[in-house]
């Protein structure tokens, strides 16, 4: 009998499980309140770059295998999908300026190589025949030439449109809370007092599923809701697009396919409804403007996504304690760079019984404070 799985938010991890567990023949149906990527997802970098600098050691190995999956499906995604979502290699240079951020970097590279990343340390020569807009500040970096980047509004589109040709139904609304019998999960309500029948349910929620899980299951998970800042910027008319991208200083700067430069984010903590903002604007462009005082552009747009915030920055993915039948799968601030290897893990552990090497960590049961 096929599995019936009903996925609760439509950003990149939801459409990412739609789309891999529709591959296993599983019958999906994805509920999402507002459109798919309409959250964090769809304002991201679109960056699939392990590492992005908080709890390395982890996130090396894990951020390693999400990029290959990434690899093996994207072809995929892109012909059943017909969207193409403009996705780019690139090279990242993890810029420092000083001895203590150079010291950071240099341990940041040794756990990268472990995981058999491409990396390596350059001097302030090789950086700045990169881009020699760079600042005469950067001492060296290590150049990460494993990543990848693309429009991440367009990727959720294809993932979503892909996975819909597979037999997945999407629906809009909004889930209010669990029907169960016997201790299992049979149901979801809606806002409108319908309810999806269903034998499974994956929590995808983002930065709203800790409020979920409080209100429907009296668990309390340390999620919060992180505004997270961006700039889109235009080069001026005639001028050079980036040699490479930067990470420096807690920003990510990068040129995307239609030419506009990401530079993000500004964290705005315990923000579920944060707006662009003069002082965070001003924030990026003066690190911009920092590690590429030679750059000559100019605002094009002002973007804000809330993401989940988890303090040690491991995801919760797995089975939420105390109802059978019920799943979740909520990354922190790096949601975009996980969701192929969640994706994958989940759809193992759910309809093989497959566990991940990492999946233990990663349990939600680690971090339940009261029930």
């Amino acid at each position: 009998m096929t599995e019936q799985i009903t996925i609760i938010g439509g950003g990149v991890i939801g459409c990412f499980l739609a789309y891999r567990l529709s591959l296993e023949g599983a019958s999906i149906t994805l509920l999402e309140k507002d459109s798919t990527g309409a959250g964090a997802s769809g304002v991201s970098a679109g960056n699939v770059q392990p590492v992005t600098g908080d709890n390395i050691a982890f996130e090396s190995k894990l951020g390693a295998e999400s990029l290959a999956i990434y690899r093996k499906y994207l072809p995929l995604i892109k012909a059943e999908s017909g969207v193409d979502f403009r996705e780019q290699d690139t090279r990242y240079l993890y810029a420092a300026t000083t001895e203590n951020e150079e010291r950071e970097v240099r341990d940041m590279l040794l756990h990268m190589s472990s995981a058999s990343l491409r990396v390596e340390w350059v001097d302030s020569k090789t950086a700045k025949e990169l881009d020699p807009r760079l600042s005469s500040d950067v001492i060296g970096g290590m150049l990460h030439q494993d990543c990848m980047q693309m429009d991440p509004q367009l990727f959720v589109d294809a993932l979503a449109l892909a996975a819909q040709r597979k037999g997945p139904k999407f629906v809009i609304g909004e889930a209010q809370g669990l029907e169960s019998i016997g201790g299992r999960v049979s149901g979801v309500t809606l806002a409108d007092g319908t309810a999806l029948p269903t034998e499974t349910i994956i929590v995808a929620t983002g930065p709203w599923s800790g409020q979920l899980l409080k209100d429907w299951l009296e668990i309390n998970l340390p999620i919060e809701p992180c505004g997270l800042q961006k700039l889109h910027l235009k080069l001026k008319t005639g001028g050079t697009p980036l040699g490479c991208a930067v990470r420096w200083g807690g920003v990510n700067i990068v040129q995307r396919v239609d030419g506009l430069i990401h530079a993000g984010s500004k964290r705005d903590p315990n923000a579920f409804k944060a707006t662009p903002d003069d002082e965070s604007r001003d924030w990026l462009l003066r690190k911009v403007q920092s590690i590429f005082p030679g750059l000559e552009a100019e605002v094009a747009q002002a973007r804000v996504g809330c993401a989940a915030l988890i303090p040690d920055r491991v995801p919760f993915l797995g089975p939420i304690p105390g109802i059978d039948g019920a799943y979740m799968a909520v990354p922190s601030t790096d949601g975009f760079l996980l969701a192929a290897v969640l994706a994958e893990m989940l759809t193992a552990s759910i309809l093989k019984g497959e566990q991940h090497p990492m999946l233990e960590q990663m349990l939600p049961a680690r971090a339940v404070l009261t029930r």
